[in-house]
């Protein structure tokens, strides 16, 4: 095999020490030819040349001599500063390599120790078909080539420093600088390159970057957990709490997406209570919600109280892929816990694949808990207020039920008291026509007492006992309570209109007929006065709030001035005394309907204007 070749600057060197000792010799050797040649010719007597010895120069004797000497001292110490260069190519930890001044990218020379450091031999390396440009880093390659054609074609020092890969496979983070050397007519003759390896450099760039990095992410963690425990303290409402800690941990984690869910009080379904950025506020507004133990990692982790982890979401089976969410890499789903008892999910999600570490994990489940505490104080203060709200009412009610109570008892007894008066007079006098009237209108006065009575035992049993819920056809139950007020609305010839697209819903159906029966009778006592009584019952979409169907009572009668909406759902409020009536029905009404956390409302313009009458109730499944 052939040995490869010193290098250029070596070559260089030696050819220049050579040049030199053969213009001292050539200078030596003319000189004493002259020498020689006039003692020969111009000095013819020997006694008057005793530094002749033989015929030649004594002188001459000693200059061969020297010449000898000189070049025995030159090869000496041509070998000796070959074998230093030599070492000194060879042990320094760099390797020198030499490039064509005129052909970019040709090396012409490279160190030994090449093989040591990258496992290719020299000659392996100089004969090999651009064997440099290979062994950089693909992700380098680009950058390194464009500066080596840069100042190839400037001539300016070249420096950078990128990875280049062993014959072994193993990358290697180098610093290449090189200078183009010139000779002495400013031609070029070739680039000094040196390789200095920097890989324990740059690992120890890295892992302090890191140690940065996971000190930085520490604080922020820190920092975050620290303004979601003073937001969980100071905040109450739920509705400014939830939105505000989602945005926090998205803002400080730099994550695309963070969403929290609560469940339902039958733990099947979780409810997006709060979520960021647009798609947030999209899927808030499709009331989006999902179920427990789905096909969603948020409802596996609320179904199993454990954590879900996907560090790639292409390979999870169970996770949602939401269109609105397309740029999602990883996820992770963690219980909210309050109690031992989940209570929520909150997801994250990244565009990065892998983003959580184990840091990250422990912080976001110390965050959820914070959070979960604070839902938990939140919902008691909520349970507290509305408690005293309750209670308030009840003591208003209770204060206007004893005083109504006291007074519509106490008019039937006071008519029935009057008029037993006038039946004894009359029975004396025997006058039974007078009697008979009088007797009418204590009976009339019972009559009152009794439906005072029994609509107050009806009112107080709303809600205090468990009742059987099942799934009832709201047009089913409307088609009972026609049979029972028939004669009433045919004698004043009411048209009733009945929408075919009722839903189903989930009640007691004696409750359900209940609500019906009064807002109907409302209806038709409140239109018997016009010529063409009207009364529409339907359906007009969901609530927004709680995805209830909301159902129906219209009529076309007196109307209900706005002032009045509120006041008519209180206990014995009458609008209109001249209309029979206790004033309790819609009290009634409005308990039952919010036993099953629904809603009433009303709406009319006005006097004339007509009623409907708005309720929300459980729908089916």
């Amino acid at each position: 095999m052939k040995k490869p070749p010193m290098s250029p600057l070596f070559d260089a060197t030696i050819t220049q020490i050579k040049k030199t000792s053969l213009y001292i010799t050539l200078g030596l050797f003319v000189v004493s030819i002259l020498y020689i040649f006039t003692v020969l010719f111009f000095i013819q007597d020997e006694n008057k040349a005793p530094w002749l010895i033989g015929g030649i120069s004594l002188f001459t004797i000693i200059f061969i001599v020297q010449l000898a000497l000189f070049f025995w001292v030159l090869k000496n110490l041509l070998y000796i500063f070959k074998e230093n260069y030599r070492v000194v190519i060879e042990k320094i930890p760099s390797i020198i390599y030499f490039d064509d001044a005129v052909s970019e990218s040709l090396t012409i020379y490279i160190s030994p120790q090449i093989e040591q450091r990258l496992g290719y031999t020299q000659n392996e390396f100089l004969h090999g078909p651009f064997t440099w440009e290979k062994i950089i880093h693909p992700e380098d390659r680009e950058r390194v080539l464009a500066e080596s054609q840069r100042t190839f074609q400037t001539k300016k020092p070249f420096k950078i420093e990128y990875r280049i890969i062993s014959k072994s496979g193993v990358i290697i983070w180098v610093k290449d600088e090189a200078t183009l050397i010139f000779d002495e007519n400013q031609q070029p003759l070739y680039w000094l390159g040196v390789w200095t390896d920097i890989t324990s450099i740059k690992e120890s760039q890295r892992l302090q970057a890191n140690a940065f990095e996971v000190l930085t992410r520490r604080t922020n963690q820190l920092q975050t957990a620290g303004e979601i425990s003073r937001a969980a303290s100071s905040i109450l409402d739920l509705n400014e709490l939830l939105p505000q800690a989602v945005e926090l941990i998205r803002n400080h984690f730099d994550y695309y997406y963070v969403g929290l869910f609560l469940v339902d009080k039958d733990f099947k379904i979780l409810h997006l209570r709060a979520a960021t950025g647009e798609t947030g506020k999209q899927l808030l507004a499709q009331n989006f919600s999902l179920e427990v133990g789905g096909a969603s990692m948020v409802g596996w982790c609320a179904a199993h109280n454990q954590t879900r982890i996907a560090l790639d979401v292409g390979d999870d089976a169970v996770r949602f892929k939401n269109p609105l969410l397309p740029l999602t890499r990883s996820e992770i789903a963690l219980p909210l816990r309050a109690r031992g008892h989940v209570i929520g999910v909150m997801t994250f999600q990244s565009e990065k694949e892998g983003a959580f570490t184990d840091s990250d994990i422990t912080a976001l489940q110390t965050m959820c808990d914070q959070i979960a505490n604070a839902i938990t104080n939140a919902s008691l203060f909520d349970d507290r207020i509305n408690l005293i709200k309750e209670l308030e009412a009840k003591n208003i009610e209770l204060e206007r039920f004893t005083y109504t109570v006291s007074h519509d008892l106490k008019s039937p007894l006071v008519t029935m008291r009057g008029y037993l008066g006038y039946l004894s007079d009359s029975a004396r006098k025997g006058n039974f026509e007078r009697f008979d009237k009088d007797l009418d209108r204590v009976v009339n006065a019972t009559n009152t007492m009794q439906d005072l009575l029994n609509d107050l035992l009806l009112l107080s049993r709303v809600g205090r006992a468990e009742e059987t819920r099942k799934n009832v056809s709201v047009k089913n139950a409307i088609e009972e309570v026609l049979e029972i007020t028939h004669d009433v609305y045919a004698n004043k010839k009411v048209n009733i209109i009945i929408q075919d697209n009722l839903p189903t819903v989930i009640v007691n159906p004696t409750r359900l007929r209940e609500v019906i029966q009064n807002l109907l009778v409302n209806a038709m006592k409140f239109s018997a006065h016009l010529p063409n009584p009207e009364i529409e019952i339907g359906t007009d979409g969901f609530d927004p709030a709680s995805n209830y169907p909301i159902l129906f009572i219209r009529d076309n009668g007196i109307g209900i001035d706005p002032q009045y909406h509120k006041q008519i759902f209180g206990l014995f409020n009458r609008l209109d005394n001249s209309i029979e009536g206790t004033g309790v029905g819609l009290t009634l009404v409005k308990r039952i309907v919010e036993m099953y956390s629904g809603n009433i409302w009303v709406k009319s313009e006005g006097k004339d204007t007509g009623a409907t009458f708005y309720f929300t109730l459980p729908p089916a499944n």
